[in-house]
This record gives structure tokens, sequence and C-alpha cells, in this order.
């Protein structure tokens, strides 16, 4: 079957779309999001090596909120010889994508995967530029989940997480091993991030969460973490397994979120009401100190992002919806509740964090308008601010018609 041809401009059907966001119908599974800038959106994904007729694909759209629609900019097409590209991230700086890309069945049956992928891309084009095995299976059901890349401007590091357990450092572009890849017992790895000056990785699987130095003193010894989270039990008829844990960014640089979703234990008969649900926990990285959580659905969440500038927190559930939290109080700003047909795949905010865009494997996306720092109600530091201002007020009234006794008692108090 030939494949069928991209479209190069896609609108919403009529009466899809609502006042904050649109679908898409791009016509292929997309199974990950990144942003080369803040217009310009890359999806990968494709049909993998069946016969499907549906082409492996990496495409870059520019995206029109205010006409409600995105345009084909470039695609690269991949081989369908091979897997479907699982994971992508970008470096803006260097304009490179790193991919996760399985070689073909008859390459995995020579012992070969080469399973990363780097391109290069410009305003034309994406350009294929090299390869390297990080996988030591060559079993067609391993592949590359996770991608991410440090974001810092020079010297960037790049860590890779796959389904037989190993989380890989390397450096890049050279993609030289760092340390020798990590086992996570015999769990798949489902996030990895690293924090905002690239010294830390952290990297999740369902029972282990644990975050390493990047500088390692003996690249071929294998690190010890320098924290360890263990998974949270919270009754002993759920059990509680990791989705995600990313860090904050800028403001929040000294936070990270972790993402747990809980499900009835094995031995319950008749589990109870509400206990499959998903909850966010912020911790303060500076003291390992859990300082809140929030359940954010009924049901697991599959994807999870942290935007650039920190503030907000999205998530996408396997209820079909897809949320936003402030990253500070954890409170719920916006929410789609049938965002999909099926489960969220993968999702990602534009470096402004003026959009949101979710995909999934039902072949579709759906691009999200963020709420106003206005529409937010304000952000938690001018609460923060706000709620100073009028203490200090409170204070002055209270000395000037009550004198300073009563104002040493309202210091008291407070």
């Amino acid at each position: 079957m030939p494949a069928e041809a991209t479209p190069t401009t896609l609108s919403p059907e009529p009466g899809t779309a609502s006042k904050t966001s649109f679908p898409l119908d791009v016509r292929f599974p997309v199974y990950s999001i990144a942003f080369t800038n803040d217009d310009t959106v890359l999806l990968a994904g494709g049909g993998g090596s069946s016969r499907t007729g549906v082409k492996n694909r990496l495409s870059m759209y520019s995206v029109d909120v205010k006409k409600r629609q995105i345009s084909l900019v470039e695609e690269h097409e991949l081989s369908k010889e091979e897997d479907a590209p699982m994971t992508v991230a970008v470096h803006p700086q260097s304009k490179s994508i790193v991919a996760g890309i399985n070689s073909s069945v008859a390459q995995l049956e020579k012992g070969v995967n080469e399973n990363l992928r780097v391109f290069s891309y410009d305003d034309k084009a994406i350009k294929y530029e090299k390869r390297k095995q990080t996988i030591t299976s060559t079993d067609p059901d391993h592949y590359q989940k996770v991608t991410a890349i440090s974001r810092t401007a020079s010297s960037p590091l790049v860590a890779v997480g796959s389904t037989n357990s190993q989380l890989s450092l390397l450096s890049f572009p050279d993609l030289d091993d760092v340390f020798p890849s990590i086992t996570y017992d015999g769990e798949e790895i489902y996030d990895a991030d690293f924090n905002d000056e690239g010294d830390m990785l952290v990297g999740t699987s369902s029972n282990k969460l644990c975050v390493w130095s990047t500088k390692a003193a003996d690249k071929d010894v294998e690190p010890e973490p320098l924290q360890v989270i263990e998974r949270p039990v919270l009754k002993k008829e759920l059990a509680c397994t990791f989705r995600a844990a990313k860090f904050g960014r800028a403001a929040t640089a000294s936070n990270l979120y972790t993402v747990v979703n809980a499900s009835p234990a094995g031995n319950v008969r008749k589990p109870p009401a509400g206990s499959k649900k998903a909850f966010v926990s912020l911790w303060d990285t500076r003291a390992w100190k859990l300082l809140k959580t929030r359940t954010v659905s009924q049901k697991p969440v599959t994807a999870f992002d942290v935007s650039e500038d920190g503030t907000l927190l999205a998530y996408g559930s396997s209820d079909l919806s897809v949320g936003i939290l402030d990253a500070v109080t954890l409170r719920p700003l916006l929410t789609v509740l049938h965002a999909h047909d099926f489960p969220v795949t993968a999702l990602k905010f534009n470096p402004s964090a003026s959009v949101l865009i979710s995909g999934s494997a039902d072949n579709s996306i759906r691009v999200i308008e963020v709420p106003t720092l206005a529409q937010r109600g304000g952000s938690s530091a001018t609460y923060a601010v706000l709620m100073t201002l009028l203490i200090l007020l409170l204070a002055i009234l209270i000395q000037q018609s009550f004198g300073d006794d009563l104002l040493a008692a309202a210091r008291k108090a407070l």
C-alpha cells in the first residue's frame, strides 16, 4: 500500500474546536513532540515496520493559533524497514534533533540496533547526521523510550532511556559515554530529565527514581546515586508506581516534580472506589523534602512536561484528558476533558509557554492555548508579594491606631 501524501495545511474539522483548544488529524500515530522554536513544532511517529502504508517521519509544522491551523515546513521520511521514531528531543542552540529509532528486523537479527539517531535542521530541511547503538538488547520489543538533552548551550549531554532497563548518559555531539549505562532492575525507563545547570540527571522507572551527578569521577565505573526517592505507600490495597520525574526550570529550578500512578494491589479482590488515580508531588531538591502533593486524575497519567519558564506543569491522562497546573501551588489552571480518542503519548509546551501540544496514537494532535498570567489570576509569586504588602499595611494601621504594644502582640501571632 503506497504511503499517503502528507497534507501541507491542517485545520480542525467544523465543530471540533473549543475556545481554548483545537484537534487536528495529522494522519499518523504521534509518539513524541518537540519545539524547534516558539512557532515550529516537530512531530515524530509513523506506522513502524509493519505494512500499513503509514510512513515513519519527522515532520516540522509552523503553528498559527489565531488561524487555528498548522502548515508543513519540512518532512523527513524514514526507512519503512525500521521502526517509527518513538522519542525525540531538540537542542535549539546547535539545531540538532536526537531521536530513538530501532533498526530493521534484519539488523536486529544480526545483533545490531543503532537506536540513537542524530539529525540537523534548518528552516528548509532535516538532515541525517549520525547514529549509535546504546541498547544492548536486540529484542524488537525493546526500544529507546526516552530522550533528554541538557539545556546548557555549551557541552550539552544526552540521556537515553530504554524499555530494557538501561539509562545511558552521553556527551553531545560526540556521543561518547560519560559513564557506563545504568541498569534499573529490569524496569523500563519512563522518564529522564536534567536540571538547569546540567549537573544532575533524574531517571525514572516504575519502581525506582534516582538522581545522578553528571560529573562522573570515573567514566568506567557506574556511579552511586545522589538521591533515591522511594515509592509512596498510600494504603495497603493500593500499589503505587512512578510515571515521570522532571526538574523545575528558572524560578522553580530547585524543585523536582514526580508523577505517581496508583492502582489496586494484586491481592485485593474488591478494589475500593477511586483506587485508580494519579498524583503530582513537589520536592525541594535543596533539602530533598516533600513539600506538597495533589491528585490530578482518577486514571493513570501517561505523559508529563514542565514549561521552560518553570511556572507550569502539563499532564496527559489515560482518561483521555490533558491538564495544566500551576508549578508552585499545583492548582489546576485548565483541563481539556476529551483531548484524544486514545491516551496521550506525548505533550510539550512551546518555549514561551503560550501553547501546549499533545499527541496520541489515534493520529491526532491537540493545540491548546495556555492561560495567560492574567487569566491564571496572577502567579504564585505575585500572591506572595501581595500578601507581604497586605501584612505590612496591616501592621502600619495597627501601629497607628493601637500603639506599639498591640503591634508587638500581632507580630508574635504572625
